[in-house]
């Protein structure tokens, strides 16, 4: 059963583990309404994954977290940036590269991750999920 969370020693086998992570498609679908999808970084240790999600922008409020034993989804919305002008007319888009909208980013893992363990955190723009790995499915 997927665990929903909202802001609230893999020994020798680490290099093993990292090198099946490289191989996996972590772009994952994007689902139809998703406007955009955030850049992340994994980090395989011993004991755990970390996952570090690039939401500069997005408030903890608007995100949500969902994690399987072997899928880590995060989904939410980004507001655009504040112009500082209430009138259309006062100012003229010369770039516009930052994404706004629904986003969605879909992660899965060779190994099963204890859903009931995982922790997530919000800091200065950057979301860190650390994932706790089942050890029996290290072999």
């Amino acid at each position: 059963m997927p665990r929903s969370i909202r802001f609230t020693r893999l020994f020798s086998m680490a290099d093993q583990l990292a090198a099946q992570l490289q191989g996996l498609p972590f772009a994952g679908l994007q689902s139809p309404q998703a406007v955009w999808r955030p850049d992340v970084n994994v980090y395989a240790h011993s004991d755990r994954l970390e996952v570090c999600v690039d939401l500069a922008g997005v408030s903890k409020q608007e995100i949500n977290v969902e994690v399987e034993p072997r899928r880590l989804v995060i989904r939410g919305l980004r507001q655009a940036p504040d112009r500082g002008c209430e009138a259309s007319s006062c100012c003229r888009i010369l770039v516009m590269e930052i994404p706004d909208g629904s986003f969605e980013r879909v992660l899965e893992f060779p190994v099963a991750v204890d859903t009931e363990r995982v922790v997530a955190r919000h800091d200065n723009g950057w979301l860190w999920i650390t994932l706790p790995i089942h050890m029996e499915d290290v072999s």
